[in-house]
Formats: structure tokens, sequence, C-alpha cells
């Protein structure tokens, strides 16, 4: 059976999973002649110096059932469970439940060495893989990073280091995952299992940033922008449209407004702006992203 494209509404925020695994991988790469290093100084133009990113940084996810920390079999796809009402915070797609993984924040950068606050560079380690999305947060400005397969997520190098153009995809590898179809509606996804973690600079707000309907732009010649509509309707006041076929956890299609997702598996609100979601879905069916 053919699933719909499933439209998240976050009043007030642009929320799911924040995810830098490949949403659908295009085989037939064009490969721009660009290194990842060249990708990397071009979008240091723009965010500045960009950090040593590490997995070693970041911080595990926690997966729990009425608190209690749990485990799963492995599978295919790692540790975890299909079923979102076998944890308190559930994914928002692959596996519901799901352990190991680490989300790590780096703020920017100046030239100088200072930290620059219109800067954050967010970092997503799964599966022995070390995904980055850095953000200007008053242009929307953002650039997409990703260590090569087999690669070390926790010792690969800066720019300007020996080895960067070994330890790093070219932005034509990485603009080939489509990034921006699951990235649609803002750089930084979300879901009850990301939502846990606080920034631990200033623990009232979220280690992953929430961005709304700020401006946003994608950095490098390899990559499209993210699609857009000129649809104005109770959804997208508040965001971008998001269309997926990925976000498939249910009852995860249409999260609790808004965030922090407090008791989101006990709701069903497919009775929400009906006419204005079925608006969205039409013209997300329209963009053939599957």
């Amino acid at each position: 059976m053919k699933r719909n494209f499933v439209v998240l509404m976050i009043f007030g925020f642009s929320a799911m999973l924040m995810i830098i695994e490949s949403c659908e991988k295009d085989d037939g790469i064009i490969d721009s002649g660009r290194s990842a290093l060249d990708h990397a100084y071009e979008c240091e133009g723009v965010l500045g110096p960009l950090p040593k990113f590490s997995c070693a940084d970041a911080t595990e996810v926690p997966s729990t059932k009425n608190g209690i920390p749990q485990t799963y079999p492995v599978n295919d796809e790692g540790n975890g469970s299909a079923n979102p009402n076998d944890c308190d915070h559930p994914w928002a797609f692959g596996m519901a439940c799901q352990t190991g993984n680490k989300v790590g924040r780096y703020q920017g950068l100046n030239s100088d060495g200072s930290e620059n606050p219109d800067v954050v560079f967010i970092t997503f380690c799964r599966d022995g893989g070390l995904g980055v999305i850095g953000h200007k947060l008053s242009t929307g400005e953002t650039c997409f990073f990703s260590i090569v397969d087999n690669g070390d997520p926790n010792n690969s190098p800066k720019p300007g280091e020996s080895g960067y153009n070994e330890a790093w995809m070219t932005p034509s590898v990485v603009a080939a995952d489509k990034c921006q179809n699951c990235h649609m509606a803002s750089p930084f996804l979300h879901s009850p299992a990301v939502d846990q973690l606080m920034n631990p600079s200033d623990t009232s707000e979220s280690l992953v940033p929430f961005t709304g309907n700020n401006p946003y732009s994608i950095i490098g010649q390899e990559f499209h922008q993210p699609h857009t509509t000129s649809i104005q309707n109770s959804c997208t006041s508040c965001h971008r449209p998001q269309c997926t076929q990925h976000f498939e956890n249910y009852p995860l299609d249409e999260l609790v407004m808004p965030p922090p997702f407090q008791n989101a598996t006990d709701f069903d609100h497919n009775s929400i702006s009906d006419a204005d979601r079925k608006a969205i879905r039409d013209w997300c069916n329209t963009l053939n992203l599957n």
C-alpha cells in the first residue's frame, strides 16, 4: 500500500528527528570535482573555522521505559525495537527505540578563537559514522558533512590537518544522500528521543536548536536547496512544510505541539487542521521525493 507523504506540524517550531543519515541515496553521483577540503574552506568562509569534531565529545541519547534504561536485541538496523511503545521517547524514523546513538554540539568560532554565538554545529554518531551540520543562525546558511565509511569518528582531522580529504566525504558524495529531502523544513530535526538532551552550556535550552521559520539555505553547488511552497495556512504560518515518507513511527507522524513531545505516543493528532494538512500533502506528492 502506498503511503501518503507525512506533514510534520510543530506550531512555533519546525521539528522532527535530528538525523544526518541518508534519506534516499542517489546512486548516480555527479562528481563536481571538488574535494572535501574545497567544501570545508567554502563553509569556513561563512561559518568560521571548523572545530575538530569527535564522537568522543557527543552524548549518548538514552532509551528508557518507565524511566528504566533498556536494552534491545541486535538486528540488521542495530540495537533497537520498531515498536514506539517499547520506550518513553521514540525516534521518528528507523527503529522507534534505539540505543547507541550520540549527539554533540559545538559553538562556532571566530578567526581569533573566540566563540561565535551566531554559529552552531551539531554532530550525530551512529554505527561508527559521524555526520555534522553547521548552521549560521542569523542567515540560515548551512553545511552538511560526513566522514567516509569506516572512518575514525573519534579522531577525524579538521581543515589544515593532514589527511582531511581522505577522512571526509566529498560534497558530491554527501549531496547524493539528498540530505535536504529529510532536512527540508529545518536544518535540525527533532523527536522525543533527541530532545531529551539539553545544551550543557545552557540547560534551559535543547541541545539541538530550534529554528522555526527562520531563513534556511544550503552551502555548496552540489546541493539543491530545500523545497518551499507558496501555500499560506495554519501549517506554514509557523514553519516550512516537511515532506518525507521516512517518518513512519506512528503516532509520531503528527507530533504533539510544541516540543518537548511529552506523552507523544498517547495522542492521535489526525483531526488537527485537516484541510491545511491535506493541502500540504498534495503539494508534497508533486515533488516525487520517493
